[in-house]
């Protein structure tokens, strides 16, 4: 089955989000004005078919993430190091590692950095790349570390993905060392994802837009939602804000082959892929940049401290 449902459509209502209801939301760019549907979850939903999902979907794209989404999940490292604090002796674990990137970037520090990822395809990957670098599959709702054993945790675009957040709060809490720091990115507003903005508006001109399973943090960056969860979890001195990212490529290529193993697209009919990419290029034309492209991304950056 293919699955569409981009954060560029999600709504922040916050009393949305807390109704296990059906919705309709409208997201006005620069493509037009279109509607999803999406279904916001709280207690209702059901987590393990939120991880199964995600599990599945980012396994199938782990041989080509390093070519595609890195392009820009990579931008953010500078902001990951500066608050992070991260140095020399430092014990540092990455949840959500992918293919290791970041994780190799962290230990240029001379930090001591542990990946973690619950897909063995991208444990796989990112062990192939670095091998010299260790990485563990694993569950970040049960992290299989000792109290108190990290001085940093860094979650690189990872927590709007989680079916239990507060679990994994708690857990990040706990193999954490006294007034240790939670690190981590998300995406920023949904109508500020300008590569996500020319994709889909691409896909809805040419295909139905079906409901995508998601976590409960999926297109929320309001402080009024993650404070209180964070704190519930013992974790706090919160500090969120927002950052001006880009996805700089020569081509567009890779980024909609990451779009192509994220939807599934290749399940669709040819035809349809080939309308999807021509309009796809259509929509891409405003961000060309010598010779390149340059896609504009909002991201939302937080910081939290392990309360004694």
């Amino acid at each position: 089955m293919v699955y569409f449902l981009p954060p560029l459509v999600l709504g922040r209502n916050q009393k949305a989000m807390l109704k296990a209801v059906k919705v309709w939301y409208y997201t006005r760019n620069k493509f037009g004005e279109y509607p999803m549907k999406v279904e916001r979850m709280t207690e209702s939903y059901d987590p393990e078919i939120v991880m199964n999902f995600e599990r599945e979907t980012w396994s199938r794209c782990a041989e080509g993430y390093g070519e595609t989404f890195a392009g820009i999940t990579r931008e953010t490292l500078p902001l990951l190091l500066a608050s992070g604090k991260m140095g020399p002796g430092s014990r540092v674990l990455e949840i959500g590692s992918g293919t290791g990137d970041i994780t190799y970037q962290l230990a240029e520090t001379g930090a001591q950095v542990t990946g973690v990822d619950f897909s063995a395809s991208m444990v796989e990957v990112a062990t192939r790349c670095y091998p010299d670098m260790i990485f563990r599959q694993a569950d970040a709702e049960q992290l299989p570390f000792e109290d108190n054993s990290f001085d940093v945790v860094v979650a690189n675009f990872v927590v709007h993905h989680l079916a239990r957040p507060e679990v994994v709060f708690r857990e990040v809490q706990r193999v954490l060392r006294p007034r240790g720091r939670f690190v981590f990115v998300v995406w920023g507003a949904p109508e500020d994802q300008s590569s996500m903005g020319a994709f889909f508006g691409a896909v809805a001109a040419h295909h139905d837009l079906a409901d995508l399973p998601h976590g409960p943090l999926f297109g929320i960056t309001e402080r009024s939602v993650y404070e209180p969860m964070l704190a519930q979890a013992g974790l706090g001195d919160c500090h969120l804000s927002l950052h001006d990212v880009s996805w700089r490529t020569t081509s567009l290529d890779p980024i909609l082959q990451g779009f192509w193993d994220w939807g599934n697209m290749a399940q669709l009919p040819a035809d349809t892929q080939q309308k999807i990419t021509a309009t796809t290029r259509e929509n891409a034309r405003p961000y060309e940049q010598g010779g390149g492209y340059v896609f504009p991304h909002k991201v939302l950056l937080g910081c939290v401290l392990k309360l004694p």
